[in-house]
């Protein structure tokens, strides 16, 4: 439907029509609308991905190529890629997803960091220091039993620690049962500790403290869900595009006759996914429409590939449909008899009924006589002569007359001169008649028109007219069906790429033009 567009007077208030015409119009303003929108879907994929990729904010750290093939295992490049500085800033996002820390893990860590300034200060040999051993060996076990990392979905981390633990021990000491328990508590011994103490801690700082502090208490809200506040740096947002919405819907309902505010509202459907509480990353589709409105981002390419990819896909579909649609009108059409209806009348003495006073069967002939005279004659006048002189040549070969005519001087040439001219003769005559046919002529349609009616009525008065009839739409409809199931399928099969590849050739040599 085409809505035609209002005048600014057509409003009862011309100066909110105005405004509002302003502001549908803007560029400035669409750009602003759009910049937010756009910071907001960015501020939405980090809150996405902010827990999954948590533990890369947290420590600064990426691994790349890690990989284990059975026994065969390749520990990776461990690249630092955040500065410290940057990493505690980000995890202050903790705060918005509800992460606390978790007591048990914590508490571990409070105890080996009080560990390592005990040694430091009053040495390893030291009553605290042996206390505190003993405290984070029972910590290790606990861990590993009970497991602190499942609420935050942290089990692999937990494994992957148990892991490292058994590798670097099995160095040191006998372990046929694997066990990540005797792991532990082998490390956190007295004597063990004693030799190349910088280097065992310096090894548990790297591989184990890392991942321990990934780990995080989240708590559940009265909605069974995990607490999280994202919705309040997201509502600002969202207000902000929401009154943008409401004015451009209220602007486009009074700019267009026929529009009401609900259609308008249907008119931008896309920024209602703004409001959807769940999947906010569908927030991309009207983030992209509105930078490619707003000509921050252009889309052109992008939507054309898009729509051609489009029509590859259904063009087949739509082919084979449209084509077998119209074959099978054609045979409801001979089904029904409508060939019968049109060939052999039904009731003769029914008065036929002239709808605009124009003879239609005189106008065609008048039309098909014009082509015949104008284009096709004068194009095939010599092979037509060619053809009549040869056949009025063979005619008097074949006659008794030939016999005589053959024994004269140059007979045989004078035959082929004569067919030739009378073959001329009749070609001229046979133009100039059907070009005397062409003018306004009120007998000759009298005549033609009794002509086609005796057709009719001889086809009527025929007695087995019906039948031959009906024959004929049988095999119309058999030939139809024969020519959907061997050229149909092949038409629909035809490479819509290719017709698309030269759609757009013919397109870019018009540009060129």
């Amino acid at each position: 439907m085409i809505h035609r567009r209002k005048k600014l007077s057509d409003s009862k208030i011309p100066i909110i029509s105005f405004l509002l015409n302003h502001y549908l119009d803007s560029l400035i303003l669409k750009r602003i609308v759009a910049i937010v929108s756009a910071l907001n879907l960015g501020l939405v994929i980090f809150d996405i991905t902010y827990i999954p990729l948590r533990d890369i904010w947290l420590n600064g750290r990426i691994t790349l190529a890690k990989f284990k093939i059975g026994p065969y295992e390749y520990k990776g490049i461990n690249l630092k890629i955040i500065p410290t500085s940057v990493s505690n800033f980000i995890t202050q996002y903790d705060v918005i997803k509800g992460i606390q820390p978790h007591r048990d893990t914590q508490a571990f860590l409070e105890k080996y960091n009080f560990f390592k300034r005990t040694i430091y200060t009053k040495g390893l040999d030291s009553p605290e220091a042996e206390a505190i051993i003993a405290e984070l060996r029972q910590a290790s076990d606990e861990m590993i039993t009970s497991n602190p990392f499942a609420l935050a979905g942290k089990t692999g981390t937990l494994e992957t620690i148990k892991n490292r633990m058994r590798d670097y021990m099995r160095n040191y000491i006998y372990n046929p049962q694997d066990s990540s328990r005797l792991a532990f508590a082998s490390f956190w011994d007295k004597k063990f500790l004693a030799s190349n103490t910088q280097e065992k801690l310096s090894f548990f700082d790297r591989q184990i403290i890392p991942l321990i502090r990934t780990n995080f208490f989240r708590p559940f809200g009265e909605s069974g869900e995990f607490v999280d506040y994202f919705g309040l740096i997201d509502f600002p947002f969202i207000a902000v595009i929401f009154a943008d919405f409401v004015i451009r819907c209220f602007g486009i309902s009074l700019r267009y006759n026929g529009v009401s505010f609900k259609d308008a509202i249907l008119w931008r459907w896309y920024d209602l996914i703004f409001l959807l509480p769940r999947y906010r990353w569908l927030r991309i589709i009207p983030v992209m429409i509105r930078l490619d409105e707003a000509k921050i981002l252009i889309l052109e390419d992008i939507k054309k590939q898009a729509s051609q990819g489009f029509v590859a896909t259904i063009a087949e579909d739509i082919t084979e449909i449209v084509v077998l649609r119209v074959f099978n009108q054609i045979q409801k059409l001979i089904e029904t008899g409508s060939i019968e209806r049109l060939v052999i009348s039904q009731n003769p003495e029914k008065e036929y009924v002239d709808l605009n006073d124009i003879n239609e069967v005189a106008e065609i002939s008048k039309i098909l006589i014009s082509l015949l005279v104008e284009e096709i004659l004068p194009q095939i006048q010599n092979e037509v002569e060619a053809l009549l002189a040869y056949l009025l040549e063979k005619t008097v070969k074949e006659s008794p007359v030939y016999n005589n005519i053959i024994f004269l001087n140059n007979g045989e040439k004078i035959v082929k001169e004569m067919s030739q001219k009378i073959a001329a003769a009749v070609y001229n005559s046979l133009g100039e008649t059907l070009g005397k046919l062409r003018e306004e002529d009120k007998v000759f349609e009298q005549h033609l028109t009794r002509v086609f009616g005796k057709i009719g009525d001889t086809i009527n008065l025929r007695p087995r007219a019906k039948q031959d009839i009906n024959k004929i739409e049988e095999l119309l409809v058999a030939l139809l069906e024969e020519v959907k199931v061997n050229y149909i399928m092949s038409l629909a099969k035809e490479d819509i790429e290719s017709i698309l590849d030269e759609k757009r050739a013919l397109l870019g040599s018009k540009k060129q033009e």
